[in-house]
This record gives C-alpha cells, structure tokens and sequence, in this order.
C-alpha cells in the first residue's frame, strides 16, 4: 500500500536564472548525502537505532544542537522500524509536513527551518520523489520497497563521532565541577582568613583589597564555562588566598595570641 504526501518544497518547472524550487546543494546537504550513501546498517559500536539516538542526544551540546531539533529528530525515529536499519534497508521516512507541524506544534516556517537546520547539520539528508512528494510502501513483511522522504542513514554513519563528543562532553563537565569545588575551597578559605584579620585587629588596606578582588573573581567564576578559563580564575583565586595565609601566619607571630574581645582570666589577689 501506498502513502503520499505533498512535500514542503514541490520542485517548480523554470529556466535559467529563475528560481526552480528545487533543494538547494549545501555543504551539509553534500556530506550527509555521501554518507547516506555508505550505509550498510547500524554501526559496529550499536547493537539498536536507539543507541544512535541516545548518543545524538549526548553530544548535542558539543555541536550547538537545540534541544528542539533534537526533538525532531527523536519524533522522526518514531516512523522507522528495526529492519530499516539492517544491512541492505534504509531508514527512510515519509510523514507529511502537515502531520510534523502538528506534532511538533510548529507553523510550517518553523518546520520547514527545522528541516533545512537538519540537513545543514548532516543529520539528516532528502530523498526526492520524482513529483516531490513524500511516501513509502513496505511489503508484507514490513521492508521498505520505495521510501522518498527524510533518510537518517547519516546518523548511524556519525555514531562514533557522537560517541566521541559526548564523552569529551563528560570529561569536561566533570573538570569543571572539580574546579568549582576548588573555587569554593579558597573562596571559604579567603574567608576565614578576613575573618581572623578582623579577629586580631590586623588593619590594612590589603584587607580590603583582597576582600574586594577575591569576591569579583568568585562572582565572574559562576558565569564561566570553558574549561581553560576556569582554570586560570580558580588558580587566581588560589594564589590570593595563599598569599594571604602566609601573611596572616606572620603577622599572627608578632600579635597578642589571644584574638580582641576575649575574656581574660582576672588576675589572682
């Protein structure tokens, strides 16, 4: 049985230097044509089409992926089946821009930059219809015999890349949360040091100073996001507060060992 549905971009008949609808050839478009064009089933590495899904979604962030446009990739998986994917299938789909705009509660502007974002990203690649028209028809057994629409062959094809990524998207996030945890460390540090200075009656501008910078870099440290960066605010942090500690230790061996406002015993009669 056969499904049809109109496709966004119908091509139109034209000439020379008129615009004729037909998909424009973008490097994104290219690449992933020619990877679509390699697939000979899932990877190596996956044993389910869920496994390349689950990996897209990982590396998402690393490539500047919205999360809307993960999402319509995730819808578009829904219509493939396990064999499309087998050596010698082709996970084609077909479902009409009306039934995507409906599903992913987009105008059809939003569905068709949706579309063109996927393609120029290499996920996804077109198979066009002679008439421009999207549809497939399976056998009895569930095969896809003739499918034009959206391919998502170059998703199996860039599953080690994901992979890759998401892991490198791992690694980072885990530095990055040892740096934090190094930042609050000498922030707290910093502190407490101010707080012993206070104690003591230890004054000097270099107090203030250090309370000032060490509170502007702890506020510019939460906004922070690459690694590199990060590293030379925390290790900035810890050099003030290094600084400071040996200062206060030799000013503390010049003081009264007693902070000021504590009690002292009265003297015995």
């Amino acid at each position: 049985m056969v499904q049809e549905n109109c496709a966004e971009d119908a091509p139109r008949r034209g000439f020379s230097h008129a615009p004729t609808g037909f998909r424009r050839m973008t490097p994104g478009l290219l690449k992933a044509d020619r990877s679509a064009e390699g697939f000979k089933g899932l990877p190596e590495d996956a044993t389910s089409p869920g496994q390349l899904l689950a990996a897209l979604k990982a590396a998402a962030p690393r490539l500047g992926i919205s999360p809307r446009l993960v999402h319509a990739v995730d819808w578009l998986f829904r219509f493939t089946q396990p064999q499309d994917w087998e050596k010698g299938g082709r996970p084609v789909v077909w479902p009409s821009a009306s039934v995507q705009q409906e599903a992913l509660g987009l105008s059809p502007t939003q569905v068709k930059e949706i579309n063109r974002r996927l393609i120029e990203l290499g996920l996804v690649t077109m198979k066009d219809s002679p008439n421009g028209k999207r549809y497939g028809k399976r056998d009895p057994k569930g095969r896809i015999v003739e499918a034009y629409g959206f391919d998502l062959s170059p998703i199996a094809g860039r599953h080690a890349e994901f992979r890759r990524l998401a892991e490198e998207g791992r690694a980072e996030r885990a530095a990055m949360g040892r740096l934090r945890r190094r930042a609050t460390i000498a922030r707290k540090a910093i502190i407490q040091i101010l707080e012993t200075a206070h104690e003591y009656a230890i004054e000097g501008e270099e107090w203030q100073t250090l309370a000032r910078e060490s509170e502007a870099l702890a506020r510019a440290l939460r906004a922070v996001e690459r690694v590199d960066e990060m590293e030379a605010g925390v290790t900035s942090l810890e050099r003030r507060q290094s600084a400071a500690r040996e200062r206060i230790e030799n000013l503390l061996g010049l003081v009264d060992s007693d902070p000021k406002g504590a009690e002292k015993p009265a003297p015995q009669t």
